[in-house]
């Protein structure tokens, strides 16, 4: 197969504009979350931070839905306080205001402990340790323009994190560089953990980042992280929009 015909086999779902991938995105997270209802009594979502999916996030959290049996987790979260703003936590605890007892579980801890590679992942596990043996019902993730998605950036992401057989659910790094607009050390989720999911989905914009996504297939994932998701999800949704 040539490399264009092998970019463009990616399973992407168009949307005219940022109003219709929110909504539609909305409408996927919420599908997701009333199957895990009906099948387990439960539903546990790991969701984006970023800027692209908190329109969808809105949607999502006026929708009439048992807010109190739904559980969110962040795909992975920076090393600041539980009231900093850079925190995906509170940003996804503003986002789902309007849904009234949804659980939202932390991967860092509330205050200003010192950032220790060995001992950083500890809240994150204990936070995770009710999926030791289930999927998530849905995972959103996003992607940058360096093609990192959750906090599994280039160059300093340990192979270990973008293995789908590997089995620890988190990594602690430190991205370099840091990036300005949130310059603090990380906790992500692996991609096994990721991947370990009944709905896969990835959102994005712009021809920008749909020209990074591509060419990302061709590119070794220690440059382009997004490629060892790709290999690794072949049911993955791939929602954008111009």
């Amino acid at each position: 197969m040539s490399t264009a015909a092998s970019m463009s086999a990616l399973p992407i779902v168009p949307h005219a504009n940022a109003e219709a991938l929110a909504s539609a995105v909305a409408e996927a997270l919420a599908a997701a979350i009333r199957e895990g209802l009906a099948a387990r009594g439960e539903a546990w979502l790991a969701l984006a931070g970023g800027s692209t999916p908190f329109a969808a996030y809105r949607q999502l959290a006026a929708m009439t839905l048992p807010w109190s049996k739904v559980h969110l987790v962040a795909s992975d979260e920076r090393w600041v306080p539980a009231a900093h703003e850079k925190r995906n936590e509170r940003a996804l605890a503003d986002a789902f205001a309007a849904a009234v007892g949804v659980t939202i579980h932390p991967l860092v801890p509330a205050t200003d402990a010192a950032f220790v590679v060995a001992d950083a992942g500890a809240t994150a596990e204990a936070s995770l340790s009710p999926l030791a043996h289930r999927a998530f019902d849905a995972v959103l993730l996003g992607m940058g323009a360096d093609a990192h998605f959750a906090s599994l950036f280039p160059q300093v992401t340990p192979a270990s994190a973008l293995d789908a057989g590997h089995r620890a659910p988190v990594v602690a790094l430190v991205p370099d560089p840091l990036p300005p607009e949130a310059p603090f050390p990380r906790i992500s989720l692996t991609l096994s953990r990721l991947v370990a999911t009944r709905s896969l989905l990835l959102m994005i914009t712009g021809e920008a980042k749909r020209a990074v996504l591509e060419s990302a297939r061709t590119r070794p994932a220690t440059d382009a992280p997004i490629h060892a998701l790709l290999a690794a999800a072949p049911d993955l949704a791939i929602h954008w929009s111009p």
